[in-house]
Protein backbone atom coordinates (compact mmCIF):
# COMPACT_ATOMS: atom_id res chain seq x y z
CA UNK A 1 0.00 0.00 0.00
CA UNK A 2 1.22 3.38 -0.93
CA UNK A 3 0.80 5.82 1.78
CA UNK A 4 -0.58 9.33 0.94
CA UNK A 5 -0.82 12.67 2.48
CA UNK A 6 -2.82 15.51 1.08
CA UNK A 7 -2.74 19.22 2.61
CA UNK A 8 -3.78 22.57 1.00
CA UNK A 9 -6.66 24.33 -0.23
CA UNK A 10 -7.28 22.49 -4.17
CA UNK A 11 -10.46 23.62 -5.97
CA UNK A 12 -12.53 25.04 -3.46
CA UNK A 13 -11.66 22.35 -0.60
CA UNK A 14 -9.43 22.21 1.95
CA UNK A 15 -8.11 18.90 2.41
CA UNK A 16 -6.60 17.57 5.53
CA UNK A 17 -6.38 13.68 4.48
CA UNK A 18 -3.98 10.70 4.93
CA UNK A 19 -5.05 7.79 3.47
CA UNK A 20 -3.51 4.44 1.63
CA UNK A 21 -3.98 3.25 -1.97
CA UNK A 22 -3.26 -0.64 -3.48
CA UNK A 23 -0.99 -0.21 -6.01
CA UNK A 24 -0.25 -4.39 -7.44
CA UNK A 25 2.80 -2.91 -9.48
CA UNK A 26 5.02 -0.20 -10.51
CA UNK A 27 2.33 2.60 -11.49
CA UNK A 28 2.64 5.54 -13.45
CA UNK A 29 1.80 9.06 -11.39
CA UNK A 30 -1.33 9.37 -14.13
CA UNK A 31 -2.93 6.64 -12.75
CA UNK A 32 -2.26 6.99 -9.55
CA UNK A 33 -3.98 10.73 -9.49
CA UNK A 34 -6.98 9.00 -10.70
CA UNK A 35 -6.60 6.82 -7.52
CA UNK A 36 -6.02 9.88 -5.67
CA UNK A 37 -9.51 11.48 -7.13
CA UNK A 38 -11.49 8.54 -7.36
CA UNK A 39 -10.50 7.96 -3.62
CA UNK A 40 -11.36 11.93 -2.93
CA UNK A 41 -14.59 11.74 -4.66
CA UNK A 42 -12.91 14.77 -6.85
CA UNK A 43 -11.84 15.49 -10.08
CA UNK A 44 -8.93 17.92 -9.15
CA UNK A 45 -5.59 16.08 -9.51
CA UNK A 46 -5.81 13.81 -12.60
CA UNK A 47 -6.84 17.41 -14.34
CA UNK A 48 -3.60 19.58 -13.48
CA UNK A 49 -1.98 16.54 -14.21
CA UNK A 50 -0.10 18.38 -17.25
CA UNK A 51 0.46 21.75 -15.28
CA UNK A 52 -0.02 22.05 -11.78
CA UNK A 53 -1.63 24.87 -9.89
CA UNK A 54 1.13 27.45 -8.40
CA UNK A 55 2.32 26.31 -4.96
CA UNK A 56 1.51 22.76 -5.21
CA UNK A 57 4.61 20.49 -3.99
CA UNK A 58 4.60 16.61 -5.04
CA UNK A 59 6.96 14.72 -2.65
CA UNK A 60 7.32 11.19 -3.42
CA UNK A 61 9.66 9.43 -0.74
CA UNK A 62 10.56 13.10 0.31
CA UNK A 63 11.88 13.99 -2.95
CA UNK A 64 10.27 16.80 -5.03
CA UNK A 65 8.81 16.22 -8.52
CA UNK A 66 8.99 19.12 -10.33
CA UNK A 67 6.83 17.93 -13.85
CA UNK A 68 5.15 14.59 -13.10
CA UNK A 69 4.41 14.03 -16.37
CA UNK A 70 7.61 14.86 -18.13
CA UNK A 71 9.51 12.94 -14.89
CA UNK A 72 8.04 9.84 -15.74
CA UNK A 73 7.36 8.94 -11.98
CA UNK A 74 6.50 5.53 -11.27
CA UNK A 75 5.01 4.55 -8.57
CA UNK A 76 5.62 1.24 -5.84
CA UNK A 77 3.41 0.30 -3.35
CA UNK A 78 5.97 1.25 -0.68
CA UNK A 79 6.17 4.73 -1.57
CA UNK A 80 5.31 7.81 0.41
CA UNK A 81 3.34 10.62 -1.79
CA UNK A 82 2.82 14.28 -0.32
CA UNK A 83 0.92 16.50 -1.88
CA UNK A 84 1.19 20.26 -0.78
CA UNK A 85 0.08 23.29 -1.00
CA UNK A 86 1.36 26.29 0.27
CA UNK A 87 -0.09 29.06 1.44
CA UNK A 88 1.55 32.61 2.29
CA UNK A 89 -0.27 35.36 3.97
CA UNK A 90 0.49 38.08 6.65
Amino acid sequence: MAEVDIQGIFGSRFLKESFTINIKEKASIKKVFKKIDKHLKVRFFRKHLKKLPKGVVILVNGQPIRSPLKDRVLIKDSDQISILRILAGG
